[in-house]
């Protein structure tokens, strides 16, 4: 049977690279449909290109020639084409009898093949795999399943495909969308202006961009696509635009009347890696760590999204945000744009809160007001889960009829942080061991602040806050949880430089089930 070459992994596979000829055709295919396509899109019509090219190929060797099959006998003169061999052909220069034992009596041709003579067997009567039926050879070339090929090899063309054109700098790519830069629709300053007019009018967006086109009396003969196409590609490299939509949708706002804490990260937000041993942490540790989830901890992300319960930490609730952890990131995919505008839906009240993802810095800023109008504490449990539709997302809280509870309140005296436990009335869930709220939060960020302008280590701020922790519970002994929860309200880190400074420093010490103490004493010879 004859095999094409394009139905095999050796064509396809990872070292499949375009040729000029493939360029040419990508080019010819844009003139002929006359709008953008996706990579899925060129990469099915350079394999269907490349099967047909095949078949031809095929077809013009194959013409006035008869396909060589041992069991045929052939005269002197006889044009012939072997498959087997690429397809090479040449022409019988002389026949000769031929034996052996296995086959019996049978023919031997000498065809010359590329001024090369080569020998073949002819009149074979015994069975061979070039005796299959190549009748319908020409048939299977061409009727070979693209769809298959796609299905098995696809993805090494399309690299191959996007890895060509990015390359080259007529082609203009949007998301995964390439179209070619001259046949593009024209924008100019003015299509510009009136975008943001638009947009103003809208409050800023966010707006589609099949509803911002028609006001922009953009070429009408032109596809619609073209016009969208041509309309995102200028307002991505405009700096007053921002594209905020979830992937696979595409909607702008303008940058201008974004929240300014979209545009610049909150102060209380920003990690300044530090420096640490890993290795210092047990397996108990690690398992601590993944519990807590911090969006600074590089913890693997489960492989798809799922409800996500997460504890209120004071950056975050400072801040009104939801960090963007390794849980909670696969809730919000990956954008082409560094900002996304979501939508929450309490789960409860069916209020609708505006969110902003910003990937870079790892969290979701517009939770503030719900936070405070719930009363949602420090160590509070809210949950989070896939919405109806992409961007939005269903919201809540571990809502209980309010009770006076016994909570760690933080507080100033001489520039140091103090801890002192009060009854306040809670309406919330909470971790025990994570709350730590305060009544005095200019003061907090005042201290805040001097730790930040003093460069503070690790350890001298435990040194500051675990022995007031410490007085607040009889065995004088601080859960790694609380100290975490404590220290993030003067420096924001995640838990594992804390919890590798606890094993490093001499001056704590473990006392079991993640409770550590605190000897002073330790601490000054070790300072």
């Amino acid at each position: 049977m004859i095999q094409p070459r394009t139905q095999n992994e050796a064509y396809w596979g990872p070292d499949f690279a375009l040729t000029k000829t493939d360029i040419e055709q990508i080019y010819n295919h844009f003139l002929e449909v006359e709008r953008p396509q996706t990579a899925d899109e060129i990469t099915r019509m350079i394999m269907a290109y490349r099967v047909a090219e095949e078949a031809n190929t095929v077809k013009k060797k194959l013409s006035g020639r008869t396909i060589y099959q041992p069991q045929n006998s052939y005269e002197v003169g006889a044009r012939l084409v072997f498959p087997a061999l690429q397809f090479a052909h040449g022409d019988v220069t002389a026949v000769r009898d031929g034996f052996n034992p296995h086959d019996g009596q049978f023919k031997v041709i000498s065809v010359e093949i590329e001024d090369v003579a080569r020998e073949f067997a002819a009149a074979l009567q015994s069975e061979h795999v070039l005796n299959a039926n190549n009748g319908n050879a020409l048939d299977e070339l061409v009727q070979v399943d693209v769809d298959e090929l796609i299905a098995l090899y696809g993805d090494w063309v399309k690299t191959a495909v996007t890895q060509e054109l990015n390359d080259r700098a007529e082609f203009v790519k949007l998301g995964d969308v390439w179209f070619v830069k001259q046949l593009m629709a024209e924008v100019n300053a003015g299509h510009l202006h009136l975008a943001e007019a638009v947009l103003e009018i809208n409050e800023g967006g966010p707006l589609p961009t099949e509803e911002i086109v028609p006001h922009l009396d953009m070429d009408p003969a032109l596809d619609k696509s073209v016009q969208h196409f041509s309309l995102n590609y200028h307002l991505l490299n405009d700096d007053r635009f921002d594209e905020v939509a979830p992937r696979g949708e595409v909607a702008w706002f303008l940058r201008r009347l974004e929240p300014d804490e979209v545009q610049t990260t909150p102060e209380r937000l920003a990690y300044q890696p530090i420096p640490h041993d890993r290795a210092l942490l047990s397996p108990q540790l690690l398992l601590l760590e993944r519990e807590l989830d911090d969006e600074w901890s590089d913890l693997e992300e489960p492989p798809s999204p799922q409800p996500v319960v997460f504890t209120l930490m004071f950056p975050h609730r400072y801040a009104g945000v939801i960090p963007l952890s390794s849980r909670i990131r696969p809730l919000f995919p990956d954008s082409h744009s560094p900002r996304q505008r979501v939508r929450f839906i309490d789960d409860q009240t069916g209020e609708e809160v505006i969110g902003w993802v910003v990937q870079e810095h790892r969290y979701i800023y517009g939770l503030g007001d719900w936070y405070e109008k719930n009363g949602i504490p420090i160590g509070g449990f809210v949950h989070i889960q896939p919405g109806p539709e992409p961007g939005v997302l269903s919201l809540g809280f571990d809502r209980r009829r309010p009770q006076r509870e016994w909570v760690r309140l933080a507080t100033a005296v001489d520039n140091r942080i103090h801890f002192e436990l009060q009854r306040r009335s809670v309406g919330c869930g909470f971790d025990d061991l994570m709350i730590v709220g305060t009544d005095v939060v200019a003061a907090i960020d005042a201290l805040w602040r001097r730790a930040d302008n003093q460069q503070r280590t690790v350890s001298s701020l435990l040194a500051e806050i675990f022995p007031k922790l410490s007085e607040l519970t009889p065995q004088s002994a601080v859960h790694a949880k609380t100290l975490y929860s404590a220290i993030n309200m003067l420096r924001r880190m995640p838990p594992g430089p804390l919890f590798a400074e606890l094993v490093r420093h001499q001056a704590f010490l473990p006392v079991g089930d993640h409770y550590w103490q605190f000897d002073n004493n330790r601490w000054q010879e070790g300072a």
